[in-house]
């Protein structure tokens, strides 16, 4: 017997609100929508007069009507993926810090592969791409989105989307569709989050521990692969993606900007040196997910790792040498001079050398200057030896790294000051000098 639905002569007047509720909520984080005591809440002081559970029975019935059902899915192989981001924690260096995990997986096989940043930036974004395209050896037919604002400029109509023009030149270069989930709809690129989940549940659990961004990401990859391994699908699908260009695409991010009076270049908050002959010229900083570099007229004129903190500088004492070869007596105060970042003998050397000559620092910056045309390691070794035997000058220093660089022979210990007291007195008899008066005088007796 069929039975007409209950009607709601309390809660009637209040149900187009419920329902707007649970519409807006859809286009909300999921631990930021409304939960049935808070709809309650703003229902009372609307003036709804009804109890509590009146309210829960007509939202449990309400979303049960709104549970979606699912059809299992299947893919060609090499034809789809699905592109995503999550975090991550690991210890860099022993302290806490977030990475951004960028993941990329392959529908056909389930194979999937993840990179860690700082941040989603655009450079980021567009790195996880090249890198994961590399991986692969390949590049699949179509990916799947979230509307990330790196790739997205606006939302339009049902699954259209203004693309922004950087992503458009990454899809064009690597001749591959694009396709974007719904708004809220999670389940569009269900298979790419599990695989997020999955990779942080397997990779960073407990928490890597890793000196750099570089070093966890050489542990990720190792750990892809590890995994990528015993699945039997992998390589049939690496093989039936498109294959790659001849040229990597060129994701990074440039931007104008002028040398200070410092020899500094700022990107962002952050501040990176140049060569100090640059001051005052307009150059180009060309900056990726992990490095900074200056151009001037199209040329490299400086490279720096990418600073992620922010207010923070990048200095480089050789950017500065010239300069301070001028004005030595800054030296000692300047910050672009950090003793710590050389080998100790430096600074040691440099203290000796003050004491010895007024021109000491002058000696020393052209000593660091030999770093230039020298491979470092050889230079320090030619200081250490310098120091060990009491040499200090420059051309002292230049004459042993030219032994040190060119003398096939095999290096000498110095000889200890008590064996060189136990080694007897050499006489030297001078010669008669008398005997050459007759070549003084022309041949004659």
């Amino acid at each position: 017997k069929l039975t007409k639905e209950r009607t709601h002569p309390v809660l009637g007047p209040y149900i187009p609100m419920i329902k707007q509720i649970i519409e807006d909520d859809k286009t909300r984080h999921r631990k930021q929508r409304h939960t049935g005591t808070k709809i309650f809440e703003i229902l009372k002081k609307e003036g709804f007069t009804g109890g509590y559970n009146t309210v829960m029975d007509y939202l449990r019935k309400e979303y049960r009507k709104q549970r979606e059902a699912f059809l299992p899915l299947e893919f060609e192989l090499g034809t789809y993926a699905e592109v995503d981001w999550t975090e991550a924690y690991f210890y860099l260096r022993g302290k806490e810090t977030k990475a951004h995990i960028f993941v990329m997986k392959l529908r056909g096989s389930g194979g999937f592969y993840v990179r860690a940043y700082p941040f989603e930036k655009q450079e980021a974004f567009f790195d996880g791409h090249i890198k994961c395209f590399e991986f692969m050896n390949g590049v699949p037919y179509k990916i799947a989105y979230d509307n990330l604002k790196t790739a997205v400029k606006k939302i339009l109509e049902g699954s259209n989307r203004e693309e922004q023009e950087q992503f458009m030149a990454l899809r064009t270069h690597y001749l591959y569709a694009s396709t974007f989930c719904r708004p809220a709809k999670g389940s569009d690129k269900g298979g790419v989050e599990n695989a997020g989940k999955e990779a942080v549940r397997k990779f960073f659990v407990p928490y890597p521990e890793v000196d750099s961004f570089e070093e966890l990401n050489e542990y990720l990859h190792n750990e892809c692969i590890k995994l990528l391994e015993s699945n039997p699908k992998w390589e049939a699908e690496k093989a039936a993606l498109r294959p790659l260009p001849a040229v990597r695409f060129d994701g990074a991010r440039y931007k104008e900007a002028k040398v200070n009076r410092y020899s500094m270049v700022q990107f962002e908050t952050n501040r990176y040196s140049v060569p100090t002959i640059y001051v005052g010229e307009k150059v180009t900083v060309k900056a990726t997910a992990d490095e900074v570099k200056i151009l001037f007229k199209g040329t490299i004129i400086a490279s720096h790792p990418r600073i992620y903190g922010r207010y923070q500088e990048q200095i480089k004492l050789d950017h500065y040498l010239e300069l301070l070869l001028q004005k030595s007596r800054a030296l000692d105060n300047t910050k672009v001079y950090k003793p710590q970042l050389l080998a100790p003998v430096y600074e040691q050397y440099r203290r000796n050398l003050n004491a010895r000559s007024h021109k000491g620092n002058k000696e020393f910056v052209k000593i660091l200057m030999l770093h230039r045309d020298y491979p470092p390691a050889l230079v320090t070794e030619a200081v250490e030896i310098a120091m060990t035997y009491n040499v200090y000058s420059y051309d002292g220093v230049l004459n042993i790294l030219g032994q040190l660089l060119f003398s096939e022979r095999p290096k000498m210990a110095p000889i200890s000051k008590d064996k060189l007291q136990n080694i007897p007195e050499v006489v030297v008899i001078p010669p008669d000098l008398s005997k050459y008066s007759v070549l003084m005088s022309g041949g004659r007796q």
